[in-house]
């Protein structure tokens, strides 16, 4: 069980894309308040990886104006803004998970320990397992911008406070492929698996994206 940091006030709610806490909060140092007690249930963890090895490998969305997509059916992404997630324990960080999004063909937008940067797009081959997954209701082209706003973020610090998803000063690896479509589109990829904290994996469970690959 890895402990992070936790804030049982705020509930996540679905109906709102990036619910804002009370005013009276200042959202940058939210930690203040946080209970410090607060994990990433084990059990909860795992079902969850269940649920997400379940998703069924659907074709990625449409490329270009040919309407049929250019990628290979399951095979590993390489799109500008599809979504990267491992289940592996990534280096002490989020227990069981890692995200980022795709940047360019060689290149994915990812906040490690040092803060947000970039990447090796190779996790078909750098991680033991892998999910390509993609946003419902976006074209290619907005994917392509997400992964723009993720990379004007470089150099922003980690935010450890994972309940804090509302802070732009600072994210984890979830929180900023979370942001980056909330911000830009008003779509919500969190779910209610940990209240307002986002797991890796519930980027793909999230019933706003499908799975187009998986290792």
């Amino acid at each position: 069980m890895v402990v992070g940091f936790g804030l049982s006030v705020y509930a996540s709610d679905d109906s709102k894309y990036n619910p804002v806490p009370d005013s009276n909060y200042d959202i940058d140092n939210i930690q203040s308040t946080a209970d410090s007690n607060f994990e990433f249930d084990t059990e909860e963890v795992e079902k969850l990886l269940e649920d997400a090895n379940s998703e069924p490998i659907l074709p990625d969305k449409a490329t270009g104006e040919s309407g049929i997509t250019t990628m290979g059916f399951g095979t590993y992404p390489t799109r500008y803004g599809v979504i990267l997630v491992t289940a592996d324990a990534y280096k002490g960080l989020i227990p069981t998970g890692h995200a980022a999004i795709i940047w360019t063909k060689e290149k994915v937008v990812e906040s490690l320990s040092n803060g947000v940067t970039t990447g090796k797009n190779n996790w078909n081959t750098s991680k033991t397992t892998c999910y390509g997954v993609t946003v419902r209701g976006t074209t290619t082209s907005q994917d392509n911008e997400a992964s723009n706003w993720a990379y004007r973020q470089r150099g922003k610090p980690y935010n450890w406070v994972y309940p804090n998803k509302w802070t732009r000063s600072k994210f984890y690896c979830s929180q900023l492929v979370y942001a980056a479509f909330a911000d830009l589109y008003g779509i919500n990829l969190d779910t209610a698996e940990f209240g307002s904290a986002i797991h890796p994996l519930e980027l793909v469970t999230s019933s706003n994206t499908y799975t187009i690959y998986q290792k």
